[in-house]
């Protein structure tokens, strides 16, 4: 999956990125595609109603889930558009669908805050977060979700997945690592095209 980099908890760079926090977003994503598959299976139904239903509910119950007295940690809405950007601690979060080991179709690029290109970054410094749905592949498969950190280069860095019957999480894991500390202001996000967006958004990456 990684090319031989090492992975580290998504808590090893950004402390509030415990398991409480990944478990109360990527909870409801699981049962948003649980619920979308089951209501959604009709003849009239295919993978883009059922995609773009799984983003719209998606995107309006992470904008709830921000706002609940419930969150764990204090988190910020820092673009409410279909973008949808978050930030827990310097951590700038999205959401998508697709897989971790395939990060072109991610269109991360997209989402690379632009002003990092201002500091310096080891490989090992993850710039880019994101709650990735993976769909089953046979109907074997269950479904689960990533939080995958990427550095600059969209190579993932930090790794954490919801399904605990899947070992592979632990296969690739290596010990924590305390980073150095970076203090950084709350990267500058430029407001996209909304065509744009809904094309992307909901027509390929949950299609």
């Amino acid at each position: 999956m990684n090319d031989g980099n090492k992975l580290h908890p998504p808590s090893a760079f950004e402390p509030q990125l415990t398991d409480e926090v990944l478990r109360y977003f990527a909870t409801p994503m699981l049962e948003i595609y649980h619920d979308v598959h089951e209501v959604l299976n009709s003849e009239n139904d295919d993978n883009y109603t059922r995609g773009t239903t799984i983003f719209g509910r998606t995107y309006e119950q992470f904008k709830k889930l921000i706002a609940s007295d419930d969150c764990p940690v204090k988190v910020h809405l820092k673009d409410g558009t279909f973008r949808f950007v978050f930030q827990v601690g310097y951590a700038q979060i999205g959401f998508c669908k697709g897989s971790s080991t395939d990060p072109k179709s991610l269109k991360l690029r997209k989402y690379t805050p632009t002003n990092y290109d201002l500091f310096q970054f080891d490989d090992n410094q993850p710039v880019i977060w994101k709650f990735i749905l993976n769909e089953p592949k046979t109907d074997e498969d269950e479904a689960f979700v990533e939080f995958v950190g990427f550095n600059l280069a969209t190579v993932p860095v930090a790794y954490w997945r919801s399904n605990d019957n899947l070992d592979g999480n632990k296969l690739h894991l290596v010990d924590p690592i305390t980073p150095e500390s970076v203090e950084l202001n709350a990267p500058f996000i430029e407001d996209p095209d909304e065509d744009d967006l809904l094309d992307e958004d909901l027509n390929t990456k949950f299609k």
